[in-house]
């Protein structure tokens, strides 16, 4: 190889060696997500076991709703208040069920990693 070819190619090769390098802004937005992760892993969790939060209520009023249904609609055949009030009751049984775990939830012992 000449002398000429060899820095011809040395100029075409000139990026190559350095290997890939991220844009300036994408690797900020790395080092942002980056420092993000680490954040969310450092914090504790948002809610302990045992919280009635929002959602505990909206999921445990959605499943109490639909027990209820399934109970009234099995109660259907024997007249309108009976399947109204087997599904009225079946709903609050499943909804204090729900309230009862929580709370004994919340008595046991924090588990320990």
């Amino acid at each position: 190889m000449s002398r000429e070819e060899r820095r011809a190619y040395q100029r075409q090769m000139k990026g190559m060696e350095k290997g890939p390098q991220l844009p300036p802004a994408a690797k900020e937005r790395a080092e942002r997500n980056a420092a993000r992760r680490a954040q969310r892993r450092s914090k504790e969790p948002a809610t302990q076991a045992g919280e009635f939060t929002t959602q505990f209520w909206l999921r445990g009023v959605g499943v109490a709703a639909i027990v209820g249904f399934l109970g009234f609609s099995l109660q259907w055949g024997e007249g309108m208040p009976r399947a109204l009030y087997v599904g009225m009751a079946v709903a609050a049984v499943a909804l204090l069920l729900a309230v009862g775990f929580r709370v004994l939830q919340r008595r046991l012992p924090a588990a320990r990693p």
